[in-house]
């Protein structure tokens, strides 16, 4: 598994927080944690973040089995972005689990088929 944080503008004890927070959720459910990835200050609309991209690196290795979010926000607050981001991280293969909420229903379509987690 692989984190992911995003915050519009930077706030360190918050990206902080949910660093935790991922680390706290994948320990209790027994999944592996290999990293979480940030990106700080990327507009809400953006697609090509850097954090992001590296997120999508990871994930293509062998055994990267998903990534985690906190909530859906994280991605984007706007629904067409998010759906556009977890298109591109179902096309590696991994699935997308939130803590906290869902995603948007046209990204949450993206979901079915992916494999089951307990959470």
């Amino acid at each position: 598994m692989y984190g992911y944080v995003r915050s519009s503008i930077e706030r360190q004890a918050y990206v902080a927080t949910c660093r935790e927070t991922l680390e706290q959720w994948c320990a209790r459910a027994g999944w592996n944690l290999g990293g979480v990835f940030t990106d700080v200050g990327a507009p809400l609309d953006s697609v090509d973040r850097i954090g992001f991209r590296g997120l999508l690196d990871a994930l293509s290795l062998p055994n990267a089995a998903g990534v985690v979010l906190v909530d859906g926000a994280h991605l984007s607050p706007r629904p067409e972005v998010v759906t556009l981001l977890a298109r591109q991280i179902r096309r590696t293969g991994a699935s997308i689990l939130v803590m906290d909420g869902e995603l948007p229903p046209e990204a949450q379509q993206l979901l079915s088929g992916q494999p089951e987690f307990t959470r």
